[in-house]
């Protein structure tokens, strides 16, 4: 293998690991318990990491950050 295939390789390498990396992020890990009030997380949101109360709360402090929720 030359420079180049081996550079090419390890550029696809790196790229489908960004890939992979950004998916995960994207689907909520919730395990039921909330992450900042530590109370159970309703039920119909059971993949979510807030709770409805706590989620409308950072949903305020990002648009007071950042104009919009992210």
């Amino acid at each position: 293998m030359d420079e180049n295939d081996w550079a090419s390789t390890m550029e696809t390498r790196e790229r489908d690991a960004c890939i992979d990396v950004v998916r995960h992020k994207q689907q909520p890990q919730g395990n039921g318990i909330c992450i900042d009030c530590h109370e159970a997380v309703e039920p119909e949101r059971r993949t979510a990491q807030r709770c409805i109360s706590c989620q409308q709360d950072e949903d305020k402090r990002q648009k007071q950050r950042y104009g919009t929720r992210l």
